[in-house]
């Protein structure tokens, strides 16, 4: 069956469960971490946006790579998609190295500009020194991820993931109680970090004997020629907008993480430790979002606009509706959830408020993921990175900063900030999708 013709939950239900096991990930580690100190674990998470920063731009690079990808194979063009493939993996290697350097020389800085200090900070820089020269594996994790999941193959992503979770957590285990001779300095920060790293490096090499032979995708090096001349300037046409908005969300994401610092300790792991559990309401909204996405990149390049647009509407029923019930659930749970990390009754308190307060984030969280995912498939990119770049710095941030200060709701005020900043973009982000202008910016004429 043609990956146009699949349904929504065929495609999708494997990406829920594989970025499940990707939130699971930071979770182990924050939860392995916090046996050993509340305030190591507290300061590795504070880190989460800014990590979150570089994941983002590689992940848009690499998903519109494989939108072009995804409307060539639609448009029964292989030899395209095949060229296609080439140039993103071999770009998806050379960022990860760039970013792995760089995060390397800055970790210091970074940690500060966080206002992060004593052990947190510590820990912090130590967590960033370690994972920078695994960046280049997420690189690849990531990118083949996208082009496996574009040909429909998205069972393979779920099952690299669980092999990336359960080594994950087995190095952990071992590293944080000292077996097998584990020295000293692996047992705390270091340990967590490689740990992390290796599981990155094992996951990129089972997808890429996915893509190799199940795939059978060949990488010349003539193809990375044909494709700098003539697919990179559309690579780029989509990537660098679609680049563009989830780093600057990232980036305000560290601005508010600075701002929940500056409220002191308890406000920070409140931050950390409700914001792993929020993630599960995302998990469905990510999955679905990304299961349309190829389904519309499919369906563009095969020029099937309504289809497209009918897809498009079915996903954003069944991800705003889940994300609002699983925000429900994981708000009534939140004493319990956050036992997990931490018994102290404030930050209990305060992270059962924050959990309520994502009940209102989360459907239009995943509205806006759902739109801004079909309108980068369909090669309109440009639009949601400035028109979402403006609404947060300027929207977002003036009624968080109300909420926060003018309001002195505090940590409940940039939560609920947050979720005004997702209404913001998913409404207008809708009306450009209905105006149709997506249909004319596909690769394929």
């Amino acid at each position: 069956m043609a990956v146009k013709d699949k349904s929504l939950f065929s495609l999708s239900w494997p990406l829920v469960v594989t970025f499940g096991i990707g939130m699971a990930i930071p979770m182990l580690d924050s939860w392995f971490l916090s046996k050993r100190s509340v305030e190591a674990a507290a300061g590795v998470g504070a880190l989460l946006p800014v990590i979150g920063t570089l994941f983002m731009a590689i992940q848009a690079f690499a998903q519109a790579g494989a939108s072009i990808a995804s409307q060539f194979l639609g448009g029964d063009r292989p030899r395209h998609a095949q060229v296609t493939q080439t140039l993103v993996i071999t770009g998806s290697v050379v960022i990860g190295l760039a970013m792995g350097v760089m995060l390397w020389f800055s970790a210091p800085a970074i940690v500060a500009l966080m206002g992060l200090s004593g052990e947190p900070a510590d820990a912090a820089v130590k967590f960033l020194l370690t994972i920078s020269p695994a960046i280049v594996f997420r690189a690849l994790q990531g990118t083949l991820t996208s082009l496996v999941a574009t040909h429909g193959h998205t069972i393979w992503n779920l099952f690299a993931n669980i092999i990336a979770l359960v080594v994950n957590a087995t190095l952990n285990f071992i590293f944080l109680e000292g077996y097998f001779g584990t020295p000293p300095f692996m047992q705390g920060v270091y340990g967590v970090a490689i740990a992390t790293g290796i599981s990155w490096a094992i996951s990129a090499m089972v997808l890429w004997i996915v893509v190799v032979y199940s795939l059978e995708h060949k990488t010349k090096l003539k193809d990375i020629k044909k494709g700098y001349f003539l697919l990179l300037s559309d690579w780029l046409r989509i990537g660098v907008p679609a680049a563009i908005e989830p780093v600057s969300f990232q980036l305000f994401q560290v601005f508010v993480m600075a701002l929940f610092v500056r409220l002191g300790d308890v406000s920070t792991a409140a931050r950390v430790f409700a914001g792993v559990f929020a993630m599960f309401a995302v998990v469905s909204s990510v999955g679905l979002a990304s299961g349309n996405q190829i389904l519309v990149a499919h369906l563009v390049g095969n020029k099937d606009f309504d289809k497209a647009d009918k897809r498009l509407h079915q996903s954003l029923v069944w991800s705003s509706s889940s994300a609002f019930a699983v925000a429900i659930i994981v708000a009534l749970c939140g004493n319990l959830l956050l036992s997990f990390y931490t018994d102290a009754p404030d930050i209990l308190h305060l992270g059962c408020l924050l959990l309520w307060c994502d009940v209102a984030l989360q459907p239009f969280k995943a509205a806006n993921i759902v739109i801004t995912n079909a309108l980068r498939a369909a090669g309109d990119s440009a639009f949601p990175a400035v028109y979402g770049t403006i609404s947060m710095w300027t929207l977002g941030l003036g009624t968080t900063m109300f909420l926060c200060y003018g309001a002195e709701l505090g940590a409940v005020g940039l939560w609920l900030g947050m979720a005004s900043d997702e209404f913001y973009r998913s409404i207008v982000n809708y009306i450009r999708w209905r105006k149709g202008k997506w249909k004319s910016k596909g690769v394929i004429k």
